[in-house]
């Protein structure tokens, strides 16, 4: 019990612990709904990067657009007879003068004959046949953009790298009889691109189905190095709209959005996944721990008021029960502000009863007090009493005329003696309840003694207890009596003119059952026929009602001279 009442936790603990324990579920469910928040912005922002790269390839999806349905809108000009170039060549100089966006347009045969061309003829200077991308136009059905390296328009002008927006040309059975084919600078389509607002970190491109870069605008890093890793070596997984992440070709983890584009062009939005700054992530990382900091601060700001508010104040109630326990009767409990009104309470309500039992206690005191001056009275009087009594039988007894008259006196004068004794012992002490009965036979051998000094020489009496022996006050009269009379009858049998001065030795002692031992030892062999019935001697009567009335037994040992009482209990 003792270990278990040690490990037990303080208020202040159970407080705290109880507190926490309501305010984690609270806790934990804000920390929840702060994680839910964390993600759901997280995914806003990824839907935010992805609505960017789709709005951002709409308007580039725009220009090629455009592009096709001009192509498109020259496909079904009445050009005139095929055999008569100049009427095609001068409609394509016009059409080009016209739009910026077109540096020339050529209607080529399916074996990459010029047909009609404006404002020069299309060939490929690197090995004169006709161009990759013419197979591949007819072949597609559809409106297409190449890239074209090497291609020079006249003689002396640098070789450059140029796209190439084709058309297939069908009859009217739908069988392909040429390609319309415009040439386009990088800026026809980059120009867009520079005017789109890209974050840091992102970039733009448009590519082929063969994964070459047609236009491109990047912020940071070359384009080639943010094209996803699936896309080297012009294999990997087929360009389609929607989005994903994956590693770039530098190995940096990015979010790609894809869009289809007229013909075979793809538009590729790339961008680093937005990480935020130190701050930011500190700041991030507070909100998300807020709740459980809430619940760590509130659990020891609990146990803190509680030990200020409830268990201070409890100590000092305490420490004043404890000081007015071991005997301060001064102990009160201070008025503390700080304190809650239950415990306030309870100090006023000690401090009330404190108070209340200190009242008391004076009242009791004056009362004894008062008390014992009137026991002190009342036993000044009775000694007086008992002096002026023993006074005129001793007056008295001057004037008996027989022996037998004087000793009538003093045997009352021996009486009133064990008497005022007995009164003494009993209020010499604070305790009127019981008498010890060693100290009161000490003095009752030494007063006897004192008085039969006077007549029979010198009698010596003694008395030995050692252990204290306590007994009622009317047990101790009556035993008093009971040994006054064996020391007179005693006495009696001695005188002057027979045996000398006698020796006469008491002894109390505790039984070790239950009671005690009165011994009286006498050095002389008086104690012939001490308890014989003689009709002329009432003493006999007296030693048995006092045995009697004291529930004792009395043995005479007449060749040994001892007299031995068994006394029972006395208190």
């Amino acid at each position: 019990m003792g270990r278990m009442r040690e490990a037990r936790l303080g208020l202040k603990s159970r407080i705290a612990l109880r507190l926490a324990v309501a305010l984690l579920p609270l806790c934990l469910a804000a920390e929840i709904a702060q994680y839910a928040i964390t993600v759901h912005n997280q995914e806003l922002r990824e839907r935010a990067l992805i609505s960017r790269g789709e709005a951002t390839l709409a308007r580039q999806s725009t220009k090629l657009r455009e592009l096709r349905n001009l192509l498109e809108t020259i496909s079904v000009l009445p050009l005139g007879d095929p055999a008569d170039s100049g009427s095609c060549s001068e409609t394509f100089r016009r059409i080009v003068l016209q739009n910026q966006d077109i540096s020339s347009l050529h209607l080529m045969g399916l074996d990459g004959g010029p047909i009609c061309s404006a404002p020069a003829p299309l060939q490929d200077t690197a090995n004169g046949k006709p161009p990759e991308w013419l197979a591949k136009s007819a072949k597609s059905q559809q409106f297409s953009v190449w890239m074209q390296q090497d291609f020079a328009v006249s003689e002396g002008e640098q070789a450059s790298s140029r796209l190439v927006a084709t058309l297939p040309i069908y009859d009217p059975d739908r069988q392909t009889v040429g390609v319309l084919a415009a040439t386009l600078p990088f800026g026809a389509i980059t120009l867009g691109m520079q005017e789109a607002e890209l974050p840091d970190a992102s970039a733009i491109a448009l590519l082929d189905s063969g994964h070459n870069i047609l236009a491109q605008r990047t912020k940071g890093e070359h384009v080639d190095l943010w094209l996803p890793a699936s896309f080297a070596n012009k294999s990997g997984q087929d360009l389609m709209a929607g989005s994903f992440a994956e590693k770039g070709r530098d190995g940096a983890l990015r979010h790609y959005v894809v869009s289809t584009m007229p013909g075979n062009v793809f538009g590729l939005y790339a961008q680093d996944p937005e990480e935020l700054s130190a701050a930011a992530q500190a700041i991030l990382y507070f909100v998300i721990a807020f709740p459980l900091l809430v619940w760590v601060a509130a659990s020891f700001l609990a146990g803190r008021a509680t030990e200020q508010i409830i268990i201070e104040p409890l100590n000092k109630v305490r420490q004043a029960i404890r000081r007015y326990i071991a005997g301060d009767d001064s102990a009160r409990v201070e008025y503390d502000p700080q304190a809650t009104e239950e415990v306030q309470a309870v100090a006023t309500k000690f401090n009330t009863m404190a108070d209340t039992i200190q009242a008391r206690d004076d009242a009791l005191r004056a009362a004894l007090d008062h008390q014992k001056a009137l026991v002190r009275e009342v036993n000044h009087r009775v000694r007086n009493n008992l002096q002026v009594m023993n006074s005129l039988l001793s007056l008295q007894s001057r004037r008996a005329k027989t022996a037998e008259q004087e000793a009538i006196f003093l045997d009352v004068q021996r009486r009133l003696n064990a008497l005022g004794i007995v009164h003494a012992a009993l209020y010499q002490g604070d305790d009127f309840r019981a008498v010890d009965l060693g100290v009161l036979l000490k003095d009752l051998c030494l007063s006897t003694e004192r008085h039969l000094s006077t007549e029979w020489g010198r009698p010596v009496l003694s008395m030995q207890c050692r252990e204290p022996i306590y007994a009622l006050p009317d047990a101790a009269l009556t035993l008093a009596f009971l040994v006054t009379e064996l020391i007179a009858e005693t006495t009696t049998r001695l005188s002057p003119e027979g045996l000398p001065a006698t020796q006469i030795d008491f002894e109390l002692a505790e039984r070790p059952d239950s009671g005690s031992i009165l011994t009286m030892k006498v050095d002389q062999p008086v104690l012939e026929g001490l308890m014989e019935n003689r009709p002329d001697e009432g003493h006999i009567n007296l030693f048995r009602g006092l045995i009697r009335q004291l529930r004792a037994h009395m043995d005479v040992d007449e060749p040994g001279c001892v007299v031995t009482v068994s006394l029972p209990v006395l208190v």
